[in-house]
Protein backbone atom coordinates (compact mmCIF):
# COMPACT_ATOMS: atom_id res chain seq x y z
CA UNK A 1 0.00 0.00 0.00
CA UNK A 2 1.35 3.11 -0.81
CA UNK A 3 1.29 6.54 0.82
CA UNK A 4 -1.58 8.32 -0.90
CA UNK A 5 -3.70 5.36 0.01
CA UNK A 6 -2.83 5.04 3.63
CA UNK A 7 -3.71 8.82 3.23
CA UNK A 8 -7.31 7.98 1.47
CA UNK A 9 -7.73 5.82 4.71
CA UNK A 10 -7.53 8.66 7.07
CA UNK A 11 -10.80 10.81 8.35
CA UNK A 12 -10.15 13.89 8.65
CA UNK A 13 -9.38 16.42 11.46
CA UNK A 14 -7.34 14.20 12.85
CA UNK A 15 -5.12 14.46 16.02
CA UNK A 16 -1.80 12.78 16.75
CA UNK A 17 1.32 13.46 18.68
CA UNK A 18 3.91 14.89 15.62
CA UNK A 19 7.46 13.87 16.29
CA UNK A 20 10.52 15.90 15.12
CA UNK A 21 13.84 14.30 15.27
CA UNK A 22 16.31 17.23 14.28
CA UNK A 23 20.23 18.08 15.34
CA UNK A 24 19.90 20.14 19.17
CA UNK A 25 19.37 23.92 18.30
CA UNK A 26 21.07 26.74 20.79
CA UNK A 27 18.36 26.18 23.22
CA UNK A 28 14.86 24.33 23.57
CA UNK A 29 12.91 27.47 22.77
CA UNK A 30 14.46 28.19 19.37
CA UNK A 31 13.32 24.85 18.33
CA UNK A 32 10.13 25.25 19.46
CA UNK A 33 9.65 28.85 18.37
CA UNK A 34 11.69 27.34 14.78
CA UNK A 35 9.06 24.43 14.69
CA UNK A 36 5.98 26.46 15.97
CA UNK A 37 5.67 29.22 13.18
CA UNK A 38 5.39 26.54 10.35
CA UNK A 39 2.38 25.10 12.70
CA UNK A 40 0.93 28.55 12.96
CA UNK A 41 1.61 29.68 9.32
CA UNK A 42 -0.43 26.49 8.22
CA UNK A 43 -2.92 26.85 10.82
CA UNK A 44 -2.75 23.78 12.87
CA UNK A 45 -3.45 23.43 16.27
CA UNK A 46 -1.28 22.30 18.13
CA UNK A 47 -0.54 22.27 22.11
CA UNK A 48 2.01 20.41 24.83
CA UNK A 49 5.50 20.47 22.99
CA UNK A 50 8.24 18.58 24.68
CA UNK A 51 11.74 17.91 24.14
CA UNK A 52 13.67 14.61 24.60
CA UNK A 53 17.78 14.77 23.75
CA UNK A 54 19.44 11.49 22.10
CA UNK A 55 21.77 9.76 24.37
CA UNK A 56 24.73 11.07 22.74
CA UNK A 57 23.23 14.92 22.95
CA UNK A 58 23.73 15.52 19.52
CA UNK A 59 19.94 15.00 18.48
CA UNK A 60 16.53 15.67 19.93
CA UNK A 61 13.06 14.66 19.37
CA UNK A 62 10.83 17.24 19.54
CA UNK A 63 7.03 16.30 19.80
CA UNK A 64 3.57 18.33 20.19
CA UNK A 65 0.11 17.30 19.38
CA UNK A 66 -1.26 18.56 16.42
CA UNK A 67 -4.71 18.16 14.76
CA UNK A 68 -4.96 18.33 11.04
CA UNK A 69 -7.95 19.53 9.13
CA UNK A 70 -7.37 17.84 5.51
CA UNK A 71 -4.75 16.10 3.16
CA UNK A 72 -3.56 18.88 1.84
CA UNK A 73 -2.63 20.29 4.76
CA UNK A 74 -1.49 17.25 5.57
CA UNK A 75 0.96 16.78 2.94
CA UNK A 76 2.21 20.35 3.34
CA UNK A 77 3.22 19.74 7.11
CA UNK A 78 5.54 16.79 6.45
CA UNK A 79 7.00 18.46 3.64
CA UNK A 80 7.45 21.80 4.69
CA UNK A 81 9.28 20.56 8.37
CA UNK A 82 11.30 17.65 6.61
CA UNK A 83 13.11 20.56 4.44
CA UNK A 84 13.58 22.63 7.62
CA UNK A 85 17.76 22.93 8.13
CA UNK A 86 18.65 20.22 10.81
CA UNK A 87 15.71 18.12 10.45
CA UNK A 88 16.40 14.29 9.98
CA UNK A 89 12.83 12.82 10.58
CA UNK A 90 9.03 13.76 11.04
CA UNK A 91 7.05 11.17 12.10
Amino acid sequence: MDLQQQNEKIIFPVSFRLKIISIIYDNEKSAFDRFGKILDDDNIHHSNWDCKPSSGGKYASYRVDVTIKDNETFQKLYATMGSVEGVKCVI
